[in-house]
Parts: C-alpha cells; structure tokens; sequence
C-alpha cells in the first residue's frame, strides 16, 4: 500500500518523514538532523539505504503488539512512504486474516532487477518464515528462513536456514532451477549472518559453538566451491560478531570481547582485520554493538563509523582511520545512537541512524530515524 503524509501542524501522528537536501558542498558543516521516521508506541530502526540511495527502508516494531512492519521512505521531496507486504488473501489466511510480519528486509543490487528490488522473510506456506520477493516465495523450507542478502551480481541469495536444530547458510540461485544448496556444513554448530563481499563472490558468516570459542566470522572465498575454499577469519576465544567488509573487500570491522573477562563479556570493542585473517587490530574500546549491522565504511575504504558507548555523551557517533592514526567524533546533535548505515552520493556522505530524539530531548522512550550529511573533509580529528 502507498500513501503520502500530510505534514500540516508538525510531523503526522502515523509516520513522520521530511524530505532532504541531497547535497552539501565539499568541507561543509554536519547538517542539521533531519527526522525520517516516528511512530508513536513503537520503534523505528534498521536504516537500509537502496542501491541509489534514493530510498530508505527501516523497520517499526510495537513491542505492545509484538508487531513488525518494514517501510520504505521516498528521499525526492515528495514525503511519501510505501509499506512493504507480502500481499494478497491467500497469505493473511495463513495467520487467521492477520498481516503476516516482514522482517529481515534487504534491497536486490540494482533497482531495475525486479519490478520490487528487494526480498524479505516472513510466514510462508509452512506457517514458518520463508523468503519472499516479487510476488513469488523463493523457499518452502521445513524450518525458518531468514537474514537474506544478495549477491552483488544479483545472482545469488544466500541466507540463514534452520531447517534442523542447528541453523547453516545455504545459497539461492535466483536464476536457476536447483533447490537451495548449503554453504556451511559444521554438524552441532550454527552459521548465521552471510554477508556477500561488495565484489567477487566471497561470503561471510557467523560459526556459533558451545563454550569457551563462543561466536567467530568465516569466510567462503568462492561459492561454487564451498567445501574447498571455507575457513575461519577469526578463532578467538569470545565472540566475534556483526563482521562489514570494506569497499574493496579486503578488510572486515566487527564488534569482539577479546582478552575481556566473564564479568564484562557483554562489552565488546571495534576491531578490523584483514580478510585473510592478518593484521587485527583493535581501533576502538567500549563501543555500542548495532542491532541489525556492523560498523559502517566510507566510501574510500579509509574511516570507519561506529557508536561509543558513553552515556555521559549520550552514546555520540565517532569515527577512526582503519589504521587508527586519526579518530574523531561525528556531531549528529542527537542522543543516544544507534544501527548506522552509510551512502554516497558524490562527495556528500549520508548517514541514515536511530536515536532516542534530538540532544537534551527527554522523550526517551521511542526511537526515531535521523539522517545526517557531511563530506570526508568534516572528518577532522580532535573531540
């Protein structure tokens, strides 16, 4: 369904959504905030740019209702959001005429690879999730179907599948007839989170395991061989996990809790490491792990972006060089941040986030959507 908001007498009570200003001179100041997205009694989150970056698709959950919606955000000035569904009677049939949930939303690579570039998750024919695009179910799988992302060629899908106790990451041609194929093939283990490298057809996961080893990230380095070409990235003892490639695929930023102890496993610090498994190194400690991603890259390959947890600061969005010589903080002029995701439009950077409101709000209860621009020159080191 679409619909457009009427913004007479503030933001509407349904869905706010400002347009933006898509471009800021090079070496210009942190733009103002801009709202996106509130929704009363409910929370709005998980930013995902599409490929033009032109539009925003996040989710909004009640937890009241535990209900889960995802929406999509036009950025052209025309203050109109579209909701994503699955459609049709045969599908609220499933859950007694009740909306079946999205969830695990993720844009296609090229806006014109279907006539709705995307693919999600929800309640398919089995009654348990299966992965949904254009109109068609692209699995059936006896157990649950989820975190799909797409192949930069727009040929593959892989996703997490638990079709026994354990989950694997099996892989989807989008053009062929075979039926999904496994990727991961630990018995007794978990392999979640895939996440296709920018280029080529490498793939990451997640490998969790009972104890002390806890959560580490693998790589496939070529799909049509996975068996042959699988190894781990990191095997640390702890957990290693929300792993985000570099723009040209050479290096992975990912939250750890390496060398903390027991009492303080649940504080994790920024790290980055070669794809290969060299040259880890620790940029940051005490940092905020984003729900739904990993740190966010610029374009260049040069910054990564990430939030520090300081409540002090209102847990303010930071920057640091990926080889730790400069570091910075990013003034987004809101509190408490969270789930960021990075796009470029020319010099102009753009990063779409949740926050608990502006800074010195005292609304803390919902989190809303703000976008921010700024270029690389606004990257100055200092506090």
């Amino acid at each position: 369904m679409t619909m457009r908001l009427s913004t007479r007498g503030g933001w509407p009570t349904s869905l706010a959504l400002s347009s933006l200003a898509l471009a800021v001179p090079a070496g210009a100041e942190v733009s103002t905030p801009r709202q996106i997205a509130d929704r009363p009694s409910a929370h709005c989150q998980a930013p995902r740019w599409s490929p033009d970056g032109k539009q925003l698709a996040f989710d909004v959950y009640d937890p009241t209702k535990d209900k889960r919606e995802v929406w999509i955000a036009y950025l052209d000035g025309s203050n109109k959001v579209e909701q994503v569904t699955v459609g049709g009677a045969k599908a609220a049939e499933l859950l007694g005429a009740k909306e079946p949930p999205v969830v695990e939303f993720a844009w296609a690579p090229d806006m014109k690879l279907l006539s709705k570039p995307y693919v999600f998750s929800s309640i398919g024919p089995r009654k348990n999730f299966d992965l949904f695009a254009d109109g068609s179910w692209l699995t059936t799988n006896p157990g649950n179907d989820g975190q799909p992302d797409w192949s930069a060629d727009g040929r593959f899908i892989a996703f997490t599948s638990q079709q026994k106790d354990s989950g694997d990451v099996m892989l989807l041609d989008v053009g062929g007839d075979e039926k999904p194929a496994r990727v991961t093939f630990w018995p007794n283990m978990t392999e979640y989170f895939p996440r296709w490298a920018p280029r080529g057809n490498q793939l990451l996961f997640i490998r969790a395991q009972s104890g002390n080893h806890g959560q580490d990230i693998g790589v496939v380095t070529d799909v049509a061989r996975p068996q042959d070409t699988m190894r781990m990235v990191t095997d640390w003892a702890g957990d290693e996990i929300r792993p985000s490639w570099s723009p040209d695929a050479q290096f992975i930023a990912f939250y750890a809790n390496k060398d903390r102890s027991r009492e303080d496993d649940k504080i994790f610090d920024l790290w980055v490491i070669g794809v290969d498994g060299t040259g880890a190194k620790q940029l940051a400690k005490d940092v905020v792990v984003d729900d739904h991603k990993g740190p966010a890259w610029t374009p260049d390959g040069s910054t990564v972006l990430y939030v520090q947890r300081d409540f002090k600061r209102d847990n303010p969005v930071r920057w640091i060089r990926k080889d730790g010589s400069a570091t910075g903080v990013l003034d987004t002029g809101t509190q408490l941040n969270s789930d960021l995701a990075l796009t470029a439009q020319g010099p102009t950077l753009r990063l779409a986030f949740k926050a608990l409101g502006q800074t010195g709000s005292t609304n803390k209860t919902w989190e809303r959507l703000y976008v921010v621009t700024f270029s690389m020159d606004d990257l100055k080191a200092g506090e």
